[in-house]
């Protein structure tokens, strides 16, 4: 079984379709999830800091919103981490370091619903109505949760091609 050679970035099939190649669809994917964590740590780092410095506004469901901020915060420093891992996995070609990018991010858009939803709860809780707030967050996560799935599905496409035998390297030069 033999090394197959993966054409560059774009190809155009014989229906005239563009086609992504899985390698730079697997870079986009970590890119983007880089950036969509930096951002998303940056904002729930603000709302740590906001109801910090106002805990009365809160009242009695402090803390549950505070400790739903801070792991979510955790989650994307995370997998800020592991996208760092995945670029590599990509140039390198080793599934190995693809592979804990796949897992934690099912497991942490799955977390991050669930912590999303819990604060939201909360703040209702206090509020007597999803604010403004409340809206924008789920907009925004359910925004994320789309190019995340998106994401996955590029991962996963260069996933299975390095286990099937695809390389993406240039062939070796052999002298004489």
């Amino acid at each position: 079984m033999g090394f197959r050679r993966v054409s560059p970035l774009v190809r155009i099939s014989g229906r005239g379709w563009l086609r992504l190649d899985a390698r730079h669809a697997a870079l986009t994917a970590a890119v983007y999830t880089i950036c969509s964590s930096v951002l998303v740590t940056l904002v729930y780092g603000w709302r740590l800091v906001v109801n910090w410095r106002h805990p009365n506004h809160l009242q009695d469901v402090y803390y549950g919103v505070q400790i739903s901020y801070m792991s979510t915060l955790c989650t994307h420093v995370t997998l800020i981490v592991l996208s760092t891992f995945l670029i590599i996995g990509i140039c390198k070609e080793r599934c190995g370091l693809v592979t804990p990018w796949v897992v934690a991010n099912i497991t942490f858009m799955a977390l991050e619903a669930v912590c999303c939803m819990y604060s939201n709860v909360l703040r209702d809780h206090i509020n007597k109505k999803f604010d403004t707030m409340c809206k924008a967050e789920m907009a925004f996560f359910v925004t994320r949760l789309f190019l995340n799935i998106l994401a996955l599905w590029g991962v996963m496409r260069f996933y299975r091609n390095i286990r099937s035998g695809v390389t993406y390297k240039d062939p070796e030069a052999i002298e004489l």
